[in-house]
């Protein structure tokens, strides 16, 4: 299915849901996966066969979230969001974007900024997140999301820039659905 429709639609009043990834949605997550890392690799060399996807339905330190929006009154996936707690810096975190992804038709809509402020709020404490410094509008885009945390730290580590922060205690409140 084609969403270039999305593009159309009259953001940011439209519905979309954050929601765990189910087991019946595992396929379904890998193929957007894999046309991620097809396009990351446009970037820097990428590992294609993300070794450590299955842990994230085995593994209760990870969590796979699906980003959804309606089309044709029926929910329909806009992206994903891979959490772990392994920082690309070696230093300790309670939490780490290790993949984000809203799909080429939803950008510069805002879903992608309401979806990472969710994930950010559903898990509080220091977070860490890795951009290719050769990708310029993934570093953009995270400096806009974490503008608003105090005290963000950027740490240059070899291709990637790392970003550092806190995601202040007293957001889990956020719902987020289950799949």
């Amino acid at each position: 299915m084609s969403i270039r429709r999305f593009a159309d639609m009259p953001w940011p009043n439209d519905p979309w849901r954050l929601r765990h990834v189910a087991t019946q949605d595992r396929q379904r997550l890998r193929a957007l996966l894999d046309d991620y890392l097809q396009e990351l690799s446009a970037f820097s060399p990428v590992d294609t066969a993300y070794r450590y996807f299955d842990l994230y339905f085995e593994d209760a330190d990870r969590s796979a979230y699906m980003i959804d929006v309606v089309d044709a009154g029926a929910w329909t996936p806009a992206g994903f969001a891979l959490v772990n707690r392994h920082a690309c810096s070696g230093l300790p975190v309670d939490h780490a974007m290790a993949e984000f992804c809203v799909l080429p038709d939803v950008r510069r809509t805002g879903l992608g900024h309401r979806a990472a402020n969710r994930i950010l709020a559903l898990h509080p404490g220091v977070w860490e997140l890795g951009v290719s410094q050769f990708n310029a509008a993934a570093w953009s885009f995270w400096r806009r999301v974490t503008e608003r945390f105090p005290n963000v730290e950027t740490i240059s580590a070899g291709e990637r820039r790392i970003l550092r922060f806190e995601s202040p205690d007293g957001e889990r409140r956020i719902a987020c659905e289950e799949g």
